[in-house]
Formats: structure tokens, C-alpha cells, sequence
């Protein structure tokens, strides 16, 4: 299946690029960089062997595209997806899969009526330890699922692989700042877990540890389920330059008849000198799980583990916390346009 890369201006694209590049049944075919990090598109390009075009009207000039990881920032994805789903090519869309409800829609429409596969790429998901927490509660192990905590704190995303990241602070083009950014993930997760739509949401958002940005950078959220489990998230760009990690990431489920801890999603060492101490991951098999999955979804004509209706509903709990944080108030989903 040949694949193409749209856009390089996402920090996740020094992990997907690879992983794609690797992929058994996929053929990398083309970078394509309409916006920033040209240069390095230019660079990777030569590096996989690929042909790198900056604008997409030269992804189509040359051979059969069937499926495209789109890298670009989020109020630039239904353009996109519009340009993609007519000629029958299956997307991968980081996240978040659009910066409002009406655009998110408007890509489950193309997607749906082009009858391509869409799926988004939230990575708690496919770690490992998460993969066992969910099928723990599945089977009941820890009674009555009440409570499920989330923490998501990750580093400024700044000098990430020569990247320009700037997009990520102009709320124009990200849809959130740090909050929304790197919780999103958390989201996903955390209704996931709970297997249920969220009710209600209530936030707490704001900009507190970088006073040179222009978005907010952290926030803490209360979601309660229609099941009635409660779930607590804690995420934003508060790692500290120094800190062992770039993410430290935790999830608790606290039941009638257990509870549970993960303060560790991936393998890693503890490496040490005389100057810092860092937490290196040796192995992750999320990300080349996740690829995996989109292969197999599009090879079996299926619906991914993530759909695009799954990527809608984490949307809609983010924007919720957000009018939340800006009313000061519970607010309840679904949401009013």
C-alpha cells in the first residue's frame, strides 16, 4: 500500500515517519511539506529514499497514493481531508482530528461519503500497560469501575528534532494550547476506559507556568460519564526543562473491589551523568501498533480500534473543558453549536 506524508509541521512526525518507513505492507512514497520543516521533509526524503514535493497538487503527478499520514497543524486537516478522500485515499490524522465541531464534522461526512478510512492516532491506547488496565476492567477484576484519574504533563513543545513548532502556540491554527495539546490523548483514554459518553465536564485551564506563550499551558478537568464513573485529568506543558522525561504519564482506576496504578507506560532506562539524569524508553509499541492497526483496517475494510467518531467525542470533551474554564461552570455535552 503506498502511503504519502502530508504535511511536516507536527511534533509526533520523528516517531510516525519511521514507523511508517518500517512498516512491512506499507510503501513510503512521498513527503510532502506545503508548510514549515521544509527543509528537513528535504532531508528525510533523501534519507527514506522518497520523493519530497512541497505542495500536495504534486502528490498526484506521479503514482497511485492509497493512503496518507497527515502531519499538519489541526485547523488545516478538513483542507486537507477535502483534497485526500475524493481520490480514495485512507487517512491517518494526528491529532486533534479538527480545532471545532463543525469542522470535525464536516470530515466524517467527506470521509463517510468517499468511503475511506479515517483514524486517529491516540497513542495511550497501545501501551502496553494501559492495553492491561483496560482488559482488567473488562473482566470485572476490579468490581464497580467509580473513579479513573489521568495524568498527561509533557515539555514545552520546543527543540523537538530541529522542528519549527511555533504553530502549537497560536491557537488559531492548534485549536488549544497546553491543556488541550497534550490531553487530548488523555481524553481518548479515559473514555476508553469508563466505555461511556461523557455528561458533564468542568475545568479548570489556564496559562500558570510559561509567561511568554500565548495560550494556556495546563488544566485540570472533572469529566462524570452517563455510567456514572468519575473520571480526573491533570495535562499541560509543565515539565520543567530538566525533568528525567519529556512525558510523565500516569492513569488510576479505583473500583468496589480494587484498584490500580500505572505510573509507567513504557520500558525505559534511568541513564545518569555527571551533568543530568534521563529516562530513555528502549522499547514502545504503541506507535508501530498504531500504524499497524490503520494498515489492517484499510486491508480488512473495517473500522479502526480508533475511528473518527472516537477522535469527534475527545473534541467534544476538550472544547467542553474549555467552556468550562472560560464560564466558570459545569457545562453538558452533547454540546450546543
Amino acid at each position: 500500500m503506498n502511503i504519502a506524508v502530508v504535511g511536516y509541521d507536527h511534533a509526533h512526525l520523528p516517531r510516525y515517519v519511521p514507523a511508517i518507513a518500517a512498516h512491512p505492507r506499507l510503501r513510503l512514497t512521498t513527503l510532502v511539506a506545503p508548510g514549515l520543516n521544509r527543509s528537513l521533509a528535504q532531508q528525510d526524503a533523501q534519507r527514506y529514499g522518497v520523493r519530497y514535493v512541497e505542495a500536495l497538487e504534486g502528490l498526484w503527478s506521479n503514482e497511485r497514493v492509497d493512503a496518507a499520514y497527515i502531519g499538519t497543524p489541526p485547523n488545516l486537516h478538513l483542507a486537507v481531508i477535502r483534497e485526500l478522500a475524493p481520490r480514495g485515499i485512507h487517512i491517518l490524522c494526528d491529532k486533534p482530528l479538527a480545532t471545532t465541531l463543525e469542522d470535525a464534522d464536516a470530515i466524517l461526512e467527506t470521509t463517510r461519503q468517499h468511503n475511506v478510512t479515517l483514524m486517529v492516532p491516540f497513542n495511550p491506547r497501545y501501551q502496553l500497560p494501559v492495553i492491561k488496565l483496560k482488559g482488567m476492567i473488562d473482566q470485572g477484576e476490579f468490581g464497580e469501575v467509580k473513579h479513573i484519574h489521568a495524568t498527561k504533563y509533557g515539555k514545552i513543545p520546543r527543540g523537538i528534532a530541529n522542528l519549527d513548532t511555533d504553530w502549537f502556540f497560536d491557537g488559531s491554527q492548534a485549536g488549544f494550547g497546553g491543556f488541550g495539546d497534550i490531553g487530548i490523548h488523555a481524553v481518548d483514554a479515559l473514555r476508553w476506559l469508563a466505555n461511556s459518553e461523557a455528561r458533564e465536564v468542568y475545568a479548570r485551564i489556564d496559562q500558570l507556568i510559561h509567561p511568554d506563550i500565548r495560550v494556556d499551558d495546563m488544566g485540570t478537568m472533572i469529566i462524570e460519564f452517563k455510567n456514572g464513573v468519575i473520571a480526573s485529568q491533570q495535562s499541560g506543558w509543565v515539565n520543567p526543562r530538566g525533568n528525567s522525561t519529556w512525558l510523565s504519564v500516569s492513569f488510576e482506576v479505583l473500583g468496589t473491589k480494587g484498584a490500580a496504578l500505572i505510573d509507567k507506560p513504557y520500558h525505559d532506562l534511568e541513564i545518569a551523568d555527571e551533568n543530568k539524569t534521563e529516562r530513555v524508553p528502549w522499547w514502545r509499541a504503541d506507535i508501530a501498533s498504531l500504524v499497524n492497526e490503520f494498515v489492517a483496517a484499510v486491508e480488512e475494510k473495517r473500522a479502526p480500534a480508533i475511528s473518527g467518531e472516537d477522535a469527534r467525542a475527545a473534541l467534544e470533551i476538550t472544547i467542553a473543558a474549555y467552556r468550562s474554564a472560560q464560564t466558570g461552570r459545569p457545562v453538558t455535552l452533547p454540546l450546543s453549536r
